[in-house]
Formats: structure tokens, C-alpha cells, sequence
């Protein structure tokens, strides 16, 4: 820990986010099983094994694998990239089950992940956890990173104001002309 830098107390619901990240992972190792033909599950008192190595279903199962394990220690961490990979693979992954029913497989293979990813989905979007995030990420800067990044942002805000210009204001309506008479006399 840096010189002169407080101790850092993780909150807990951060903590929380870090373990339904974990979990997650945990579930896409066991479907990398499945899809490899080494474990079987139960639908519905049914038996299903694949006979042959599912290697595309296990390819994509261990990408989605090591990006929750990604997102889960940048969680763990505290760290800002964390949150919008965060609020991003939690949406894939209930958008994915989504269509992972449409096509084969079943609302009990996708409840724990749609679970999982809603709660933190929902968690993230909640207001002033993101926050938290951002104002660890700015206590671990240094002092010379965040003038460059204090700099960055006051350069941002002068472009914006400079290519923003105001709606220009709508024409006055015309007068009548000056020699005619409404009045009907």
C-alpha cells in the first residue's frame, strides 16, 4: 500500500458482486463438463450426456468462463473497468440464455445464470455503487496522473462547449403590413 494512503475497506455489496461473479465462472466450468461429455445433468428426471465433445459449446462456455473470472477480480479489486464489463457481460448473459432457450436448452440449464447476472446487473445500475469504483480507481492514481487526467477531462469539456452551439432562437412573428385595415371599416 502506498505511503500516506488510507486503509481501503471493501463494501460489502461489492464483495457480493465479486462472489456472483465467481459463481458465475464456477457455473460455466461446470457446462464446460457437460458440453465435454465428462458430467451429465437431469431435465425434468431425464438423463442428458453428450456421446461426443460438444467443442464449440465448451470454446464459447471457457470464454464466457474467463471473462466473469476477469470481471470478478476486478470486482474483488475495486476496480472501475470492472463495472461497465460488468454491466456489459451480466446483459449478454441474460440476453444469451434468452436465445439459449429459443434453440435447445432449457430454463433449468439457464435459471442460475439469469439469476446471477440480473442480481448483478441490477445492483450495478443502482445509484452511487458505481461510485465507489470510480473513487477507488481515482485514490490509486498518483498525483501526476490525476493532474493528466484532470487535464484530459478540462480539455473534453472546452471541446464539447466549443462544438455545441444553442439552438438559435425562432424568428419573431411578422407584423401586418402597415396600410391595411382588419378592422373591416
Amino acid at each position: 500500500m502506498a505511503q500516506g494512503q488510507a486503509q481501503f475497506h471493501r463494501p460489502l455489496g461489492v464483495t457480493l458482486l465479486a462472489l456472483g461473479a465467481f459463481l458465475l465462472a464456477l457455473y460455466e466450468v461446470w457446462r464446460i463438463t457437460v458440453f465435454l461429455g465428462i458430467t451429465t445433468f437431469n431435465f425434468v428426471g431425464q438423463t442428458v450426456s453428450f456421446p461426443q465433445p460438444q467443442w464449440g459449446q465448451a470454446l464459447w462456455a471457457l470464454i464466457i468462463l474467463l471473462i466473469w473470472v476477469w470481471v470478478g477480480i476486478g470486482f474483488w479489486n475495486v476496480r472501475a473497468y470492472a463495472v461497465q464489463f460488468g454491466i456489459f457481460i451480466s446483459l449478454f448473459t441474460l440476453i444469451w440464455g434468452f436465445f439459449a432457450i429459443l434453440f435447445g436448452s432449457s430454463v433449468e440449464n439457464e435459471t442460475i445464470p439469469w439469476l446471477l447476472a440480473g442480481a448483478i446487473f441490477l445492483y450495478l445500475s443502482y445509484p452511487g455503487v458505481q461510485k465507489a469504483f470510480y473513487d477507488h480507481e481515482m485514490a490509486l492514481m498518483t498525483p501526476e496522473q490525476r493532474a493528466a487526467y484532470e487535464q484530459m477531462q478540462a480539455a473534453q469539456m472546452a471541446m464539447a462547449k466549443a462544438t455545441y452551439a444553442p439552438p438559435a432562437a425562432p424568428a419573431a412573428p411578422a407584423a401586418p403590413p402597415s396600410g391595411s385595415d382588419s378592422s373591416g371599416s
